[in-house]
């Protein structure tokens, strides 16, 4: 029977069936899907030592960096989703594909070898209805989406064409556990000086994070908060025209990328996120585990993470004025804000790394089970 995966307690008890994994991530850069394809590794590495584990990602990408420490884990670098085949063969019983190229690289490899697959999806675009797409998910073992609103975007996708049912579930991502450094964290905060600072951490791609909504805010918050300041970290194709926005807000810091992003965080008074579309958006489970308050947008799979006056403030997807009007509304507010630090934290360890790997141990040994059943 398969593990009830939506179910909220830490105890899920897995004896894993299966020996050898092959995570799939050819993303070029490195993004909140590449740092839960990391947490995911590593963690389960943790939990289960003598675990083989694959890397199958981009030659020359960033990824690598981020697993070179990581013990019994081979990683095998590939041009795109045709190569890498002849070299892993069938050395892993199981492919993880962890973002839609992964998936051609996964419905390729079990055409050739019978290896099962499971497929991640955490965006909530539509899919394309193409012969490859439909081929790769109904092949897959299951798909496994990080929000309800992406399991809801992937049946909408496919419509009659597919019978998905039995296939899919909700895993929701993972905390990254780092705290930070503290001495580090002082330095940021005394180079930002004595306001109080708001933080935006993402892609600089306004159709994705919708920047512009928040810089719209801003416009009207320098007026009320004229020592505060704003940081934004990320990088990304819309980053030339968001500084020339806001080239004549000086209380306006475009910081870049940052590996180090709890010590940023934890420099934060405030964190902000005003995504246009999102599947779930890791980052804010990092904000709260570093217990700063968060008011973002209502949308996707954010709703399914922030609850309104619980543990964040949410406001109209697109609506600068609403969110003015909540971030306002937080800064006076300090029982609102001590009372969404309290319930963050005592949400957050449903978002627990090692939570999240035996969910993930448990579908990849549902899958060993099946196969060993149909020999």
């Amino acid at each position: 029977m398969m593990t009830n995966f939506n179910s909220n307690t830490n105890n899920i008890q897995t004896k894993p069936e299966f020996k050898s994994i092959c995570h799939v991530n050819l993303a070029a850069g490195f993004r909140g899907g590449e740092r839960q394809t990391v947490i995911l590794i590593r963690t389960l590495q943790k939990e289960y030592p003598e675990l083989t584990q694959f890397l199958v990602c981009r030659k020359n990408g960033e990824l690598p960096e981020y697993v070179k420490d990581i013990p019994n884990l081979t990683v095998i670098q590939v041009r795109n989703e045709l190569f890498g085949h002849v070299v892993l063969n069938t050395r892993a019983e199981i492919i993880h594909a962890h973002e839609a190229k992964a998936v051609h690289f996964a419905a390729i490899h079990h055409a050739l070898y019978k290896t099962p697959y499971i497929i991640t999806r955490r965006v909530p675009q539509l899919i394309k209805n193409s012969t490859f797409n439909r081929y790769g998910y109904d092949h897959a073992s299951f798909i496994s989406s990080v929000s309800n609103a992406i399991r809801s975007s992937v049946i909408k996708s496919f419509g009659s064409d597919l019978n998905l049912s039995g296939k899919l579930t909700v895993i929701h991502d993972a905390f990254t556990p780092d705290r930070g450094n503290q001495e580090e964290t002082d330095r940021i905060r005394k180079n930002l000086g004595q306001g109080p600072v708001f933080g935006h951490i993402g892609a600089y791609v306004d159709r994705h994070k919708g920047q512009k909504v928040f810089i719209e805010a801003i416009r009207k918050l320098v007026k009320d908060l004229p020592n505060a300041v704003f940081i934004f970290l990320g990088s990304g194709r819309d980053e030339t025209e968001l500084k020339e926005l806001t080239k004549d807000l000086p209380q306006v810091k475009w910081l870049g990328f940052k590996n180090n992003v709890a010590d940023y965080i934890n420099a934060m008074d405030y964190f902000v996120f005003p995504s246009r579309n999102e599947g779930l958006g890791s980052i804010l489970l990092d904000v709260m585990y570093n217990h700063v308050p968060v008011v973002a947008s209502a949308t996707d799979g954010i709703t399914e993470v922030i609850m309104h006056e619980q543990n964040g403030l949410l406001f109209e997807n697109g609506n600068s004025e609403d969110l003015y009007q909540k971030i306002t509304e937080l800064v006076k507010d300090d029982d609102l804000k001590n009372r969404m630090k309290k319930n963050a934290d005592e949400i957050i360890s449903k978002y627990a790394p090692e939570l999240y790997a035996r969910k993930h141990a448990a579908l990849y040994t549902d899958i060993i089970m099946k196969v060993n059943q149909e020999k």
